[in-house]
């Protein structure tokens, strides 16, 4: 009898393994696998078949293709391809990242590619919400014109079809002509056009940053700011400063006016590189009718190599709510340029807004090390400082004690220290007596970094 109620007792307890997995752990089992591990498991019993079908499984997706020739690349094109045909219609986030071209057949494959994987979605009745296609980089000489005029009608057709699901699109690094841009972006604005009216709010995150080609000057051609104005339901925009015109800030005001109740334009986000156009004139009170009537506007600008105090000056506007400024001088072969100006001048102007700042400055000629200290101090809301510069140890010792008396906010602290020696065992015995003497501040209240570079 006791072992007749034993066995029933076993029968009861309830029966470990993974044949008897409930089917939401192996959902978070089986999304960690890759695709060929996918395929074994689903072999392995009716039940996880069942598991493997579930649409979350699917959802998101990213295919990196390298521009080289070889099998495993042009399988991994047609692994895409199988994707799109069999998992399209659970597909959501999809992220598609294809560079350096090494010939035109390469680039022609991707193209076809492309253009096969994007039919086989619109008839899986795929429901896109994020969509990213970066660096395609299609001023390479490797694209000739042909294919990337046949890659552009493919994009274009699939985002005036199906880019009214989309939420999220990102074309950042493809270096399109002008023509070819505006017909992509027209295409995306004609299929946002119809939903403002409706519940969904259309595209709410678009990337732009390099989708034009650098030398163009975007900012002469009417047409984009006219199409930019389709764009309605924006909270966060990047492109980069050759865009930027009074024409397209009164674009983006107008937009936003016409949701009512306020904009809804949060992050804007500016790329300026010495290599692109920026020469143009864009006044002060298109920014400022811009931030009236987006009300949360956090403006983000990151300028490279331009550290001239009167082109940097008609970049930098005071009437721009700039929340996050980067200035990166990179590998200057100018000795005479000086980033005192800027530091004294311009980025005081932010002292009520700025919350971030990042400096990469090798000017070994000169000390910022006041300068840099005073920049702290006088904006009242940084509270993130990223630094790579040559400066003293002694100016993060006063950093970190002007943080210990509170008077700066200061949450974040990186700091490069570049030096012109080989050996770096001084600087760095200096910068373990920093952390020693102010420990219990980084430890409780700081995320910081400290470390000396040669720069040689």
């Amino acid at each position: 009898m006791d072992e007749e109620e034993g066995e029933m007792e076993e029968d009861k307890k309830p029966k470990l393994g993974w044949a008897n997995l409930p089917d939401v752990c192996l959902r978070q089992v089986f999304w960690w696998l890759r695709d060929r591990d996918r395929v074994k498991a689903a072999l392995v019993c009716h039940h996880w078949h069942h598991v493997m079908c579930s649409p979350s499984l699917w959802r998101v997706r990213n295919f990196n293709f390298s521009g080289r020739i070889s099998r495993t690349r042009r399988s991994a094109l047609e692994t895409a391809v199988c994707y799109a045909k069999t998992y399209g219609a659970y597909l959501e986030d999809l992220e598609i990242r294809f560079s350096h071209p090494l010939n035109s057949l390469v680039a022609r494959r991707f193209q076809q590619t492309l253009r096969t994987f994007l039919a086989a979605l619109r008839k899986t009745g795929g429901r896109l919400r994020r969509l990213t296609v970066n660096h395609m980089a299609l001023d390479r000489a490797a694209w000739c014109r042909s294919v990337r005029n046949s890659l552009v009608r493919s994009l274009a057709f699939y985002l005036r079809r199906e880019g009214s699901r989309l939420g999220y699109l990102s074309l950042r690094g493809a270096r399109l002509n002008l023509p070819q841009g505006l017909e992509v972006l027209e295409a995306v604005a004609a299929a946002q056009q119809h939903i403002h009216l409706g519940r969904r709010p259309g595209i709410t995150h678009l990337n732009l940053e390099d989708f034009f080609s650098q030398p163009l000057a975007v900012f002469v051609s009417p047409a984009f700011p006219q199409v930019m104005n389709r764009f309605q339901g924006l909270c966060t925009l990047t492109l980069n400063y050759s865009c930027l015109s009074d024409e397209l800030l009164a674009a983006l005001s107008a937009a936003c006016r016409s949701l009512g109740g306020g904009g809804s334009l949060q992050t804007f986000t500016v790329r300026c590189h010495i290599h692109e156009p920026h020469i143009q004139v864009v006044w002060g009170d298109a920014w400022s009718h811009l931030a009236q009537h987006c009300p949360d506007l956090r403006v983000q600008i990151t300028v490279e190599r331009i550290l001239d105090v009167d082109k940097l000056g008609r970049i930098l506007l005071r009437e721009i709510p700039l929340r996050l400024l980067s200035l990166t001088s990179c590998y200057f072969s100018e000795q005479d340029w000086s980033a005192k100006p800027a530091l004294t001048s311009l980025v005081p102007c932010y002292r009520s807004c700025l919350q971030k700042l990042t400096l990469d400055l090798n000017n070994s000629h000169e000390s910022v090390d006041e300068e840099l200290l005073e920049v702290v101090l006088l904006c009242s809301r940084l509270v993130y400082l990223k630094v790579w510069a040559f400066l003293d140890i002694s100016f993060l010792d006063r950093l970190l004690q002007k943080r210990l008396e509170k008077k700066t906010i200061l949450r974040t602290i990186k700091v490069r220290i570049y030096t012109n020696k080989y050996e770096t065992q001084d600087e760095d015995g200096q910068l373990e007596e920093v952390y020693s003497r102010y420990r219990q501040l980084i430890n409780s209240e700081l995320h910081y970094l400290a470390i000396s570079y040669p720069m040689l």
